[in-house]
C-alpha cells in the first residue's frame, strides 16, 4: 500500500514525498516486530511518530507498546480501543480521545510527544492525529519525571502487539515510522499541510537520540 498525498485526498494532487511501501501487519498471523535495547537511553523525552491504516475495527490492538511481565512500572502503550478510540496508556496513567477512529480507508498520522519533566501536566504528553493536536482527551496525565519502558536496556518495544503479555495484536497497515530520543517534537517535523488542507507526509531530517 503507497502513502502519498494521491492517497490521502485523492489522484488530483500531485508531486511531494511519497512513501512506496507500507507494512502490512495481519493479526490471524500474531504479526509483529520487536527490539531489546541493549542499554538505557532517555525514559522521560522521547517522541513516537507513524502512519496508521486500521483494518480490523471494534477490537483492542496495540500499535507500539514496551514492558514486560516481570516489572510492569514503566508499562507505555498507544494502541486502539475496542470502542475505537485510541488509548495512550502510561503504567498508572492513561489518556484516551473522545474522537473515535472507524475508517478502514483512511491513513492516520498518530505523533505522541511524551516529556515527563514538564511542570504543567497536559505538557508532559501530547497527542496529534493529522498534524492537529487533540486536547479533549479523557484520563490522566503522566506523573512529574516518569519513566516510561521505552529506551529500557533489558525491556522488550514492539510494533503489533502488546509486549507485557504478547496478545493485542494490530490489524492494518503502518507506514513512515519514527522514534526519536531525547526529544519532544509537534507533527511538523514528519508532515505539512498542502494546498487543499490535506495532511501529508515529508521526510524527517532530524536526529534520532
Amino acid at each position: 500500500s503507497v502513502l502519498n498525498e494521491n492517497t490521502i485526498i485523492g489522484a488530483s494532487a500531485a508531486g511531494g514525498y511519497d512513501i512506496p511501501n507500507s507494512l502490512r501487519f495481519n493479526d490471524d498471523d500474531s504479526a509483529y516486530l520487536s527490539r531489546t535495547p541493549s542499554i538505557t537511553g532517555n525514559r522521560k523525552t522521547w517522541t513516537w511518530s507513524g502512519w496508521v491504516k486500521r483494518g480490523n475495527l471494534g477490537t483492542s490492538a496495540c500499535v507500539v507498546s514496551a514492558g514486560n511481565s516481570q516489572d510492569v512500572t514503566g508499562v507505555t502503550i498507544l494502541q486502539f480501543s475496542s470502542n475505537d478510540t485510541l488509548n495512550f496508556y502510561t503504567h498508572s496513567t492513561s489518556l484516551d480521545t473522545t474522537r473515535v477512529f472507524r475508517d478502514p480507508s483512511a491513513w492516520y498520522h498518530i505523533v505522541w510527544a511524551v516529556d515527563s519533566t514538564q511542570a504543567t501536566d497536559s505538557n508532559r504528553s501530547k497527542i496529534y492525529i493529522n498534524g492537529e493536536q487533540i486536547t479533549d482527551l479523557t484520563g490522566t496525565y503522566p506523573v512529574l519525571n516518569w519513566e516510561s519502558a521505552f529506551n529500557l536496556s533489558g525491556y522488550t518495544e514492539e510494533i503489533g502487539r502488546y509486549s507485557y503479555n504478547n496478545t493485542r495484536f494490530f490489524d492494518g497497515y503502518l507506514s513512515e515510522v519514527n522514534f526519536v530520543e531525547g526529544q519532544a517534537l509537534t507533527p511538523s517535523n514528519f508532515g505539512k499541510f498542502g494546498i487543499y488542507g490535506e495532511w501529508k507526509p515529508i521526510a524527517y531530517t532530524g536526529a534520532y537520540g
